[in-house]
């Protein structure tokens, strides 16, 4: 009778310690969320505050003249703009996160998409009085990855650099044919930063919302000196085609 009754009480035993084993990730993950969320909507509602305070000055007539109250109006403009393109990426992530999308993972070559990276924030980097170098890249250097979706990455991983303030940003490849991942390798040094015309999303969530969607990518991100600066000098690692 007694061994009747230990099988019950130590098979609820494990089944109850799998159960809260689950719920305290879940929980850890809601709470991460929750936070994430909080977030978002303090660095969205920055710029719909701006815009809400130019439309105020042009509504109560207290612009100098009607050059002023164009450039509101387009400072105005500027600002949802920049809301919107924000929302596009907050949704599409959550859509990532929930499987509603998902990455085309395929053998990409890395030279000629880091050079598409370099154009593409070249002028911010000239505006920003910002020098951006890119090291020398093996031509027949391939990875695994979505085109699109890295270079929203290392683009959104230097604007956020470019935010600090930073005079010179540097990005690097290692190629270690031994290892089965390519480094790249992001280093810059905050600077002092203007404050920008038209309200932009943080460094910091800059670095969290890449932190995000290196997982799609089955990349993963690290900061080298997380304790001086989480964005500082960071070490991305993407994977190799498979055979």
């Amino acid at each position: 009778m007694a061994d009747a009754m230990d099988y019950p009480q130590g098979k609820d035993f494990t089944d109850l310690a799998t159960l809260q084993l689950a719920y305290d990730r879940l929980l850890h993950r809601a709470q991460h969320q929750a936070a994430f969320l909080g977030t978002a909507s303090h660095e969205l509602r920055s710029p719909i505050n701006q815009i809400i305070s130019l439309h105020q000055l042009i509504l109560e007539d207290l612009c100098e003249s009607p050059t002023e109250e164009r450039e509101f109006i387009a400072q105005a403009n500027e600002a949802m703009q920049t809301v919107l393109k924000n929302l596009d990426l907050l949704i599409t992530l959550s859509k990532l996160d929930i499987g509603l999308l998902q990455p085309r993972l395929q053998a990409t070559p890395l030279e000629p998409l880091l050079v598409r990276v370099q154009r593409l924030i070249e002028m911010q980097c000239i505006n920003r009085h910002c020098r951006f170098s890119l090291g020398p890249v093996e031509p027949s250097l391939v990875v695994q990855t979505d085109t699109t979706w890295l270079e929203q990455l290392l683009v959104m991983l230097i604007e956020a650099a470019l935010a600090q303030g930073c005079p010179q940003i540097s990005l690097t490849v290692a190629d270690d044919p031994n290892l089965e991942e390519v480094v790249l390798h992001l280093g810059s040094n905050p600077g002092e930063a203007p404050a920008p015309a038209v309200a932009a999303l943080s460094p910091e969530f800059r670095y969290q919302l890449a932190s995000r969607l290196v997982p799609h990518l089955g990349a993963t991100l690290e900061s080298l000196n997380p304790s001086a600066d989480p964005a500082g000098h960071l070490r991305l690692r993407l994977p190799r085609p498979t055979a």
